[in-house]
């Protein structure tokens, strides 16, 4: 008896001591995969979709903005402060910026009882539109609309390409008379289609293949892109800009790596956010795989080592007292140790072979994991950086005239700015010149909106090669012109001036004939309000020397 229980004793404590030297090399390497890379690839991830999601926020608000800019900026001209709502030059000029911007689906003028004056393609003319939430809001201010079903213009406006129905976003601008009061309200309605041309912008080129996917929502927690119009989707309470990313489960019962960040447009009335997802089985799955293999591979290891110590106890006791002492020096991390064990017997060898494939295998795995988390680190760089230079070309195409090649407005506004709080400082004073091609309607009435962006390009190149290297140049709409000259008194500015109107005058277009220039010139003091006082002066003398015959200067010392 006392035999048979000293044998059983040491059957249960080699099994025991097997089986921990399974579970002590197999845990680290799990814990490690499980706790260590699987965070650091969640974190890397979801950092990657939060740049992402900034990025197409910020592309999103300046396209917002930049709508509702042209619109307000427009209201501000000469022609939309005096003409009759019903001037066929007011509807010339709607249909101009529609071309500009394909995505514009409709554009008009409605007088004060809300009744459509001018209107792109004379839809809606006549009809009355002073229940509509656009009109309402423009009466008092500049107004962004949330994405919403067209209603009225439905039965004039094509079905979109994209299938289901037209959605629009409204802008609207109060249209104000010489003396600043309200006298009706411009609007536009932009096709929702430019949502789907940004997203298609700023996807990742492998976005398909790893289930990458950028979602529009709006206040209510709704995707409104893209759309599902039979099943609306909506995202999960836990997901808010509180936290870079939100690992959860969606409505559809997958889990994602999600990040949420908000629209910031002009307005900041329609509550949008942009939301990056991907499924967690996606960014884990090869983690995952490995696991199981890891997992599967050290329990059928340990399977194997109780059978064989069960059965050959007796036999074995100090062969595997030798397997014991080795695998233990294995474990304190000795990992170049050969399980060595001198046995004629078959069962033992074959216990020595196991072993020592277990730990090979485990080894090879531990280092294909460390090789697998230096190829994502580097993919991860590589996607960032590519995103790096998708924002910066984005930011310069939103400051570039895309006819002349000239800053656009927005670009002269910053530089204006700029060089206002530079003046402030410094009481360095600039000029500012405003300018405008004379009788360009005429230009596209006889020979074609063609030949007018034509000649836009060639008065843009003669302006931009004549001034000097230090002055701004920038297209501040239609066929206006704004130059600012630093460190120039007003009348060496007059000089500039005359130099760029004759350079105009002396060198004909060769279809249109010959252009001439009509320039505003006005001095930037440190005494004054803002940066636009300037360009109002400078718009007040051009609109003087138009009144004087046009192609001439106009300035307070001309007078």
């Amino acid at each position: 008896m006392p035999i048979s229980k000293r044998h059983y004793r040491i059957k249960h404590l080699l099994v025991l001591a097997f089986g921990g030297l399974a579970l002590a090399i197999g845990l680290p390497i799990y814990l490690y995969s499980n706790h260590v890379f699987v965070t650091q690839l969640v974190t890397d991830r979801g950092d990657a979709i939060n740049d992402l999601a900034k990025a197409v926020a910020s592309v999103v608000a300046e396209n917002l903005q930049e709508r509702q800019r042209e619109i307000t900026l427009l209201t501000q001209t000469p022609l939309f402060r005096t003409a009759a709502l019903d001037d066929p030059a007011l509807k010339a000029n709607l249909e101009r910026v529609q071309k500009s911007y394909p995505h514009y689906s409709w554009i008009g003028a409605a007088d004060l009882d809300g009744v459509v004056q001018s209107a792109t393609s004379n839809i809606l003319r006549g009809v009355s539109v002073r229940e509509r939430p656009w009109f309402i809001h423009g009466l008092k201010g500049a107004f962004s609309g949330d994405v919403h079903e067209a209603l009225l213009l439905s039965r004039f406006l094509p079905p979109p390409a994209r299938g289901g129905p037209l959605h629009l976003i409204d802008f609207a601008a109060p249209l104000l008379d010489a003396n600043g009061k309200v006298r009706g309200v411009l609007a536009t309605h932009a096709d929702w289609g430019w949502a789907v041309d940004v997203v298609k912008v700023l996807k990742p080129a492998n976005a398909a293949q790893s289930s990458l996917e950028i979602l529009i929502v709006n206040r209510e927690n709704r995707v409104i892109h893209p759309e599902k119009y039979d099943d609306p989707v909506f995202v999960p309470a836990s997901l808010t800009t509180e936290h870079a990313f939100v690992v959860g489960r969606w409505d559809d019962g997958n889990e994602y790596v999600a990040s949420m960040v908000p629209v910031q447009d002009a307005t900041s009335s329609m509550g949008w956010h942009i939301v990056v997802r991907q499924p967690t089985r996606q960014t884990m799955g090869d983690v995952q795989a490995l696991q199981r293999v890891i997992m599967g591979s050290a329990a059928l290891s340990v399977l194997i080592f109780i059978v064989l110590v069960w059965w050959g106890a007796t036999i074995f006791s100090r062969p595997l007292r030798q397997l014991a002492d080795q695998a233990r020096k294995i474990e304190q991390g000795d990992e170049n140790m050969l399980l060595t064990v001198s046995s004629r017997t078959v069962e033992i060898n074959e216990v020595t072979d196991a072993l020592r494939g277990m730990a090979s295998t485990l080894l090879s795995r531990k280092e294909a994991l460390a090789e697998s988390n230096v190829r994502l680190e580097q993919t991860v760089a590589v996607r960032t950086a590519e995103l790096a230079k998708a924002n910066e070309e984005l930011r310069l195409l939103a400051r570039q005239d895309t006819l002349t090649r000239l800053p656009n407005r927005f670009a002269a506004n910053e530089r204006l700015r700029s060089e206002f709080v530079l003046m402030k400082r410094s009481h360095n004073v600039y000029a500012v010149l405003m300018m405008d091609v004379d009788y360009f309607k005429q230009v596209n009435d006889t020979h074609g909106h063609a030949v007018g962006d034509q000649v836009l390009q060639w008065v843009a190149n003669i302006l931009r090669t004549t001034l000097r290297e230090s002055d701004f140049i920038a297209r501040f709409g239609g066929e206006e012109f704004l130059a600012l000259l630093p460190s120039t008194t007003l009348k060496a500015a007059c000089q500039v001036a005359e130099k760029l109107r004759q350079a105009v005058e002396s060198a004909p277009d060769p279809v249109a004939g010959r252009i001439t220039l009509s320039i505003g010139i006005a001095l930037a003091s440190p005494e004054q309000a803002d940066e636009d006082d300037a360009v109002r002066r400078a718009d007040h003398w051009l609109y003087e020397a138009k009144k004087a015959g046009r192609n001439r200067l106009a300035a307070e010392i001309l007078v």
